[in-house]
């Protein structure tokens, strides 16, 4: 049997000892030979390179990381050079294809696609997703050039024109992003020093300008950022690899600094030269939102819809395409009152994100704003039976969102009502939530992602911008003494009913029966005749549902706000169709915040 090719992986490290475990780890079987280079690293990351078998080459740090890189590729032994850092790992999908690369001797280089993660394990959020030139032919004349960004493509159509590259589907999973605030300005801000110093050497090359526009944009300086870009954008080739991305980051910081008509200029700009790039069309439909021209926002993001995925040679933003462009067509359908429409687009969002909770919370908002409550667990059973078949999930959430007929009947039909047996005794934590004032909470955001101009451009994240609510207006619950229809308390054998004011220690309720009749009982209440302890109880009872992970928020303080939220909810829903603040109503209920999901 022919012996395979090897492949060499080729590190510089420095004080990694958190990230290299996990990094070796995931080319076992794959890498042939380890070969990192260690440019100082005072804590154990010699002692672990070494233990999964890597050649060590000791390179004091010169403030040039394509010297370290080339010191690594000059003791490399194999056929192919691969290339990681410590804070990535080779996804396990991907080792057979990459074998299999490594065997079509006819290519030259390989572009590996990178997955920049939110988060620190592969299972977080998908910040967005660059295809770059990460293995390659192990040659002599190969060297990485730049003190900074190393490349190494621009060597190889040098040294061999007529170079075939091929674009893979492997995927490496980088963690960078996960870094702490500071340090990752201090990273920046050495980023920065680097590229003046190369840019001294090459003033014209377009390469490191685009790469100083990004340092800057990620310091959020976007006037200098700008400055780089249009300096790149005058010097790059056309055919470069990274062109796309210097008119959609232009759109960025015009649209960060509030300049909306010149971003949606240098859209169309883009648009001409790269039709088939679903980033730009999703930016333009994020713009066109903002200034509410929703025709032509809707038009624009349904041409995202219609690309997809972006084809491989595009460094795209996660979601754009698919899943956020979905659900951005669902809060403009909300904005213009297709609220059906809208409940379809989140329904298809969720079930392409790979964090669907929070969507299903707009879906769950939109359905019964538009009095489709009775529908809820039929059509999340019918579109998303995943979602559906996480009874505790949902119970929680259908309480936290008000939907107390639909709760009472998930509850009913999982069984749940028996383990949570009659109501009683409030207890502890109801006394703690009615103690805190809502104006000492602050209520959770709308938004299941940030706005274009929100997060900028620095973390090229998904812009699925939505509208939220900073506070909200409490008023004293009506006094017990009220007569029914104005501020009563719900009463009855099947009806929580407060005992004195909310918060007051040894507050009871009476035993009123199963859980799902007291539900069921509120969810058909006046909502005069409701109070805000009434709401509060059965929000406490979301706690008391078995099983662990719920993943929404429990603490007394967030559950007070939120009685105090689903009664004015329960109020602007009592309005009559035909009045004339009806109109008004609809759109603050869609306002108010949504049931927050945790990690």
């Amino acid at each position: 049997m022919k012996p395979r090719n090897r492949i060499s992986l080729c590190m510089i490290v420095k004080n990694e000892a958190d990230n290299l475990p996990q990094c070796l780890k995931s080319v076992r079987g794959v890498a042939d030979e380890i070969v990192v280079v260690d440019t100082g690293s005072t804590d154990s990351s010699v002692q672990i390179a070494r233990s999964y078998g890597a050649r060590i080459v000791n390179f004091p740090w010169s403030g040039d990381f394509a010297a370290a890189r080339n010191a690594g590729l000059k003791a490399a032994r194999g056929q192919w050079i691969l290339v990681l850092d410590a804070d990535e790992e080779l996804d396990q999908g991907s080792a057979g294809e990459l074998l299999l690369c490594a065997e079509h001797m006819e290519y030259e280089a390989f572009f590996l696609r990178i997955h920049n993660h939110r988060g620190t394990s592969r299972s977080s959020e998908t910040i967005t997703v660059n295809p770059i030139l990460r293995m390659f032919r192990n040659r002599p004349a190969y060297r990485f050039s730049g003190i900074i960004h190393e490349q190494i493509a621009s060597v190889i159509v040098r040294e061999k024109p007529a170079a075939a590259m091929h674009l893979s589907t492997v995927v490496i999973h980088h963690y960078g992003y996960a870094d702490g605030v500071v340090a990752k300005k201090d990273k920046i801000r050495r980023n920065v020093d680097l590229l003046k110093e190369q840019l001294k050497r090459s003033p014209g090359d377009a390469f490191h300008h685009f790469n100083m526009a990004v340092e800057y944009m990620r310091l959020g300086e976007y006037d200098h950022a700008l400055e780089h870009i249009h300096v790149s954008l005058e010097h790059v080739e056309p055919d470069t690899s990274y062109v796309h991305l210097l008119h959609k980051y232009e759109i960025r910081c015009l649209a960060v600094k509030g300049d909306v008509q010149g971003a949606l200029a240098a859209c169309e700009r883009g648009i001409t030269l790269f039709p088939d790039y679903p980033d730009l069309h999703h930016i333009k439909g994020v713009l066109l939102l903002q200034t509410a021209a929703w025709k032509e926002a809707k038009e624009a993001l349904r041409q995202a819809l219609d690309i997809g995925v972006s084809p491989p040679g595009y460094h795209t933003e996660a979601g754009c395409g698919t899943y956020a462009t979905l659900s951005l067509l669902g809060q403009l359908c909300q904005e213009t009152g297709e609220d059906y429409e809208a409940a379809a687009f989140y329904t298809k969002a969720a079930r392409l994100h790979p964090e669907p909770w929070p969507l299903i919370a707009r879906l769950v908002r939109t359905m019964k704003c538009s009095g489709r409550e009775s529908e809820l667990n039929g059509w999340l059973e019918l579109h998303l039976p995943p979602a559906a078949a996480e009874h505790r999930k949902l119970a929680v959430l259908l309480l936290n969102e008000g939907c107390y007929g639909a709760a009472a009947e998930l509850l009913e039909k999982s069984g749940f009502n028996d383990a949570l047996g009659p109501m009683g005794q409030r207890g502890a934590s109801a006394a703690e939530t009615g103690s805190v004032g809502a104006e000492q909470c602050k209520l959770p955001s709308v938004g299941c992602g940030e706005s274009l101009v929100q997060q900028g451009a620095g973390r090229m994240a998904d812009s699925e911008g939505a509208g939220n609510c900073d506070g909200a207006e409490t008023r004293d619950g009506a006094d017990s003494s009220d007569s029914a229809g104005k501020g009563e308390p719900v009463t009855g054998s099947d009806a929580p009913a407060a005992q004195g004011s909310a918060g007051s220690p040894g507050t009871v309720i009476e035993d009123s029966g199963s859980f799902v009749m007291a539900l069921q009982k509120t969810a058909a209440a006046p909502a005069a005749s409701l109070r805000q302890e009434d709401i509060a109880v059965l929000l406490e009872h979301s706690c008391s549902i078995p099983g662990q992970g719920t993943g929404l928020i429990s603490t007394p303080a967030y559950q007070h706000s939120r009685s105090w939220m689903l009664l004015a909810d329960f109020v602007l829903a009592s309005l009559p169709a035909s009045a004339a603040s009806s109109p008004a109503a609809g759109k603050a209920r869609q306002l108010l915040p949504l049931p927050r999901m945790t990690d």
